[in-house]
């Protein structure tokens, strides 16, 4: 008996990220559907923009992640003005900045804010909307479906 094969769609991702740091360097892990597809520590000068493309075939009529993963953060990457526990500047800190993404070739803006969330490791830590600045360990996770341009479509 045959079986079906499902039908895939071939996707290209092109996404920038750049490091906020005094110190040490972010770590990162780029993910589709919880496979990883690369990780690295970001080699830039902060502020400098650094690209990752890779295709991905992935299965239509269907709910897709693409996850970016902050690793690296400790409290030490984290300078204060002063001790105090509610009354205080952030002097020095470290983030994994998501600059943009490109699905098949079509910035997608916006959406990296509306249509994601980020998830710290933390479970104390809220889930943030309109995050795109990494500034915990933890996943930026942006959920679409495809075909995709349908999905592009019903959000635009």
């Amino acid at each position: 008996m045959n079986q079906i094969q499902p039908k895939l769609e071939n996707i290209h991702f092109k996404i920038g990220l750049s490091g906020t740091y005094w110190g040490k360097k972010p770590q990162y892990e780029i993910l589709i559907n919880d496979k990883k597809i690369v990780d690295g520590t970001i080699k830039n000068p902060q502020g400098v923009t650094e690209f990752f493309e890779f295709s991905a075939d992935l299965e239509e009529d269907k709910t897709h992640n693409l996850q970016i993963r902050l690793l690296n953060k400790t409290d030490h990457d984290v300078v204060k003005d002063r001790d105090d526990k509610d009354n205080f500047n952030i002097v020095k800190d470290m983030l994994l900045n998501i600059d943009g993404i490109c699905i098949d070739d079509i910035d997608i803006a916006h959406l990296i804010w509306t249509e994601s969330k980020f998830v710290g490791d933390d479970p104390q830590r809220p889930i943030l909307k309109n995050c795109i600045n990494l500034g915990w360990n933890g996943t930026y996770v942006l959920e679409f479906t495809t075909p995709f341009y349908l999905w592009l479509l019903e959000k635009l």
